[in-house]
This record gives C-alpha cells, structure tokens and sequence, in this order.
C-alpha cells in the first residue's frame, strides 16, 4: 500500500528549506488484503477484500516462477508482449487485494491485459489472474465477465450515476463485476507490506514533529527578546511597532505549537499498533489498528501542514537571513572588523546636541550624557520589519563565530545597517534585541522616511538598541525632524515643541496583555 506522506518529508531538522508536505492518500475504500482463495472458510474477510492465513499458501495458485510453460505478458511502450525472460515478470506476486469502487475506466483498451475469454470471472478469479503480472497493479471487472490488468487506471465518475456496477459476475451470480460502461476497480498490494507504509508514516512524522519543534523553539528567541526589550523602550512609537511584531509572531508559533503537540500525541496509537502486528500471525482487528492510527495520524498532519506553511510564510517574509543572501550581503565579512558602524550615520543639528545637553558624538548613543541616551528614528514611511536569531554555541553556515554577546551587538547592527544601504528606498532603520538568552535574537527595522529622532534611555548590557540616520537623508531634510527627549520634543534651532502624538495603533502592551 502507498504511503501516506510525500518521502521528502523526512528532511532533517537543520535544513532551514521548508520541505513539501502534501500527502498521498489512497482512493476511497478500506485497504484489505488477499490472495489465492481456495477455500472462503480459510479466509479473513476485511472490508471489501481479504487476507490469506499462513496455513493456506499451499492452496494458493502457481506464481510465474513456478509456472514458466505459461506465457506473461508485460506493458513494453503501451504493447502486450511476451515476458517469460523479462527480469522484471519475477517480481514478488501481489497476495492483497481491496475495491476501491466503481468508476469509468478510460485506460486505452489495448493496455489491458485481459484473461482467457473461457474463463469465469470473478473478483477473486480476476486478482489471481492479475497478481504477478508485471508492472500491473490494478485490476478492474467490466460488463460482468471481462477481466483486465493495468498499471494504473484513468479514473472519473466515481460511485453512482446513471451507470452503476450492477452487471452478474459470469463466474458468481451473488457478485457484481462492473456495468456495460464502468469498471469494479481493485488495487493489489501484498498482506506483509500493510506495516511497511505505516513504519515509514511514522519515521517521516517523527521528523516532522522534530523539525518543527526545533523551528518553534528557535523562533520564541525572537517572541522573548522583543517582548523584554519592548518594555524597557520608552519611545512610544517604538515600543508600539516592537509589541506588535511579537505578538504577531507569537500567535502563529502558539498555533503550530499546539498542533505539533498534537500530532505527536497521535504516533502513541500507531506506534502502538505497530508493535502488536505480526505479518506471521495477522488479524483482521490488528490490519484494521494499522491502518486506522495511520490514517488519523496523516488527518493531523494535514493540521499541521496548514498552520506550519503559515508560519513559515510569515517567517519569510520577515527573514533577515533570507533578504540579505537576495542582496548578496557576505553577512560573516561584516564581522572582520567590529570596531565602528559608519561615520556617515547619525546626525544632530548643534543646537540640539547643546538644548538636550548630548555630546558632540551622537553616534555612539551619547554615551557621554548622564542618562545614557540611545538614537532610535521614528518614521511614518516603514519598509520592513527583519528577525534573525544567532546562536553563539554554533552558528548556522555564513556567520560568524563572535567571542562576546558585545561582539554579537555591533555585528547585529552593521546588518541591519548593510541592509538598508542595500534596500532601494531605505533612510535609516532601527536594530533590537537581546542577548539575554541561549540564543541571541534581534529585529531589523528599515525606514522610508524619517520625522523624529528620538533619544531614548539604554538598556542593560545584554540589550542591543540602536537606531541610525543616513547623512545624506540628514542633509535634504534636517530643518523638517525633530528630535524628542522624553515628553520633550526640539526642533533643529534648539527650540522646544509640543509633544507628538506616537505613530501606530493606541496601545503600550506587549505580548499577553501586560502593562509596558
């Protein structure tokens, strides 16, 4: 039987390429399992089909290795030929058989491999025919007493319509072998492989469970730095951007979450299932738990894929990694020298620097003045919000390995800055975030235009909050921005102004409610 899940799932959990999820389902019907059917009392019926007991192989009808004076006919570019010598004819024969309904079979006629014209047909006459015929596997019953092989059949009209499979098998009156238009089609698959797809099922949601596990954990890092640093940010138009993108971030990893929790729950039942199957002693009841935990457990994969290519979505479009390999920015050059961003950043009118009482260097976050003021611009034009999450322990390939969380600061904000000069359109931009934790994780924030620089108190040592202001944007449009202290805001003469109304929606509260 068909797995469910496409095999590039199973992709490991560092690879940072989302892999396919769509998953493969068989048509309608319970899969079952059969095989030569000598006798009905030695069979286990199963839904539409059945499966051969051990005790009964002997009673089974001869395979092609054991009938090799019979002629086999293999599928070679859409003609019937004869196969006898053909390596592929000794393929293992199908034991297994379930109907997965009535449909119109528009498979050209000359690719089916049909059976003697003298021959009673019957599903299970059929299946025995079919069984070990290479490359076939399907087979399907039509007007009550034609029998064929194919590779696959060309399905349409499924169960009802006009035409129903109502037409007497020729070989038993109490069955019904197609219509005078549709075909009883059946898949073959064998009675040892029913745990085969389901081992495999399992393998690739193990890893799919683990790959998101570590996507979601790895992402909180984002969640946790700027919900911390959201709260010791006392620009209001600031605090309120960096609030939102976590709380947007956060719904969207507590949904995946959940549902990642959720298909983990669900490999208990299969595994379960699993280890109480015995091919050599196989039980309808424990074909049907096989089954049954594995189709559940593929429903909750479709849950997750839905709410994971969300997510992922969302981290792409925010993706700081991934913008700057766009640009082709060399983020691990950008460490060869951590000593200074740019000279060609950051700029106040003299007036100011002296009406708020800033050094004469406003670019190291007037680090002379007694509160310790950091440059943040505040702009109502916004390009782009990034994240990025670093791991000191072991950098992903392309950064840096940075000796201290104070390398990392100065690294993180030459990004953000690389990657406004190479953003068309981008004035300044803000860079925040934290080192507080296992990993270090920052936002980008990338500005269009900017109407205010505001100074605002500097974190602790683990935070990083920095803000930059090109030159040559500072030159055309000096006399225009205001500079804010706190409640206070100057204009570029030094004089002071009414305080601005913050840019964003009316709310001071981070992630979860609480008061900043």
């Amino acid at each position: 039987r068909r797995s469910r899940l496409s095999a590039d799932q199973s992709t490991g959990v560092q690879n940072s390429t989302e892999p396919s999820m769509k998953l493969f389902t068989s048509f309608g019907g319970t899969a079952v399992a059969s095989a030569s059917l000598p006798d009905a009392a030695s069979l286990v019926p199963r839904g539409r089909g059945f499966c051969l007991m051990q005790n009964d192989t002997a009673a089974a009808p001869k395979t092609f290795l054991q009938r090799r004076d019979n002629p086999v006919v293999s599928y070679v570019k859409g003609k019937i030929a004869a196969a006898e010598n053909n390596p592929e004819s000794k393929m293992l024969p199908f034991d297994g058989y379930f109907e997965m309904g009535c449909f119109a079979d528009s498979t050209p006629e000359e690719l089916w491999v049909k059976s003697p014209k003298n021959e009673a047909v019957t599903p299970k006459q059929c299946f025995n025919f079919c069984r070990d015929r290479p490359e076939a596997r399907f087979f399907g019953l039509t007007e009550g007493r034609v029998c064929y092989c194919v590779p696959y059949p060309t399905l349409s009209g499924g169960n009802g319509g006009s035409e129903q499979c109502t037409a007497v098998c020729s070989g038993d009156n109490t069955q019904f072998c197609g219509g005078m238009v549709k075909s009883s089609i059946y898949e073959m698959h064998r009675c040892g492989d029913v745990t085969e797809a389901a081992e495999k099922d399992k393998k690739q949601i193990e890893a799919l469970v683990e790959k998101w596990m570590f996507f979601t954990s790895r992402w909180e890092y984002v969640v946790s730095a700027l919900t911390a640093e959201g709260k010791k940010i006392d620009v209001a138009d600031i605090r309120q951007r960096v609030f939102g993108l976590a709380s947007e971030l956060e719904a969207k990893l507590s949904d995946t979450k959940a549902k990642v929790a959720d298909l983990n729950e669900k490999l208990g039942p299969l595994d379960v299932a699993l280890g109480a199957f015995s091919p050599e002693a196989a039980t309808s009841e424990m074909m049907r738990a096989v089954e049954d935990a594995q189709a559940e457990a593929a429903l909750f994969v479709a849950a997750l894929e839905e709410s994971a290519e969300d997510l992922r979505n969302f981290w792409d479009q925010h993706n700081l990694d991934g913008s700057m390999a766009f640009r082709s920015i060399d983020s691990k050059a950008l460490a060869d020298d951590l000593s200074h961003l740019s000279t060609d950043v950051n700029f106040m009118p003299k007036k100011v620097i002296e009406a708020i009482g800033c050094d004469g260097v406003p670019a190291n976050g007037c680090d002379d003045f007694p509160d310790k003021l950091t440059y943040f611009v505040v702009g109502k034009k916004h390009l782009a919000s990034l994240f990025q999450v670093y791991n000191p322990a072991k950098p992903i390939d392309g950064r840096p390995k940075l000796a201290s969380a104070a390398e990392w600061k100065v690294w993180a904000s030459k990004e953000c800055h690389q990657m406004c000069i190479m953003t068309p359109g981008c004035v300044g931009g803000n860079a925040i975030g934290s080192s507080a934790g296992e990993m270090y994780a920052f936002t980008c924030n990338l500005k269009e235009s900017v109407e205010v620089v505001a100074l605002s108190k500097n974190g602790e040592a683990s935070d990083l909050m920095t803000g930059f202001l090109f030159g040559s944007y500072y030159s055309l449009h000096k006399k225009d921005i205001k500079y804010r202290v706190a409640d206070i805001v100057i204009s570029a003469d030094g004089s002071e102004q009414p305080a601005l109304a913050p840019e964003g929606p009316p709310s001071n509260s981070p992630p979860g409610g609480e008061g900043g």
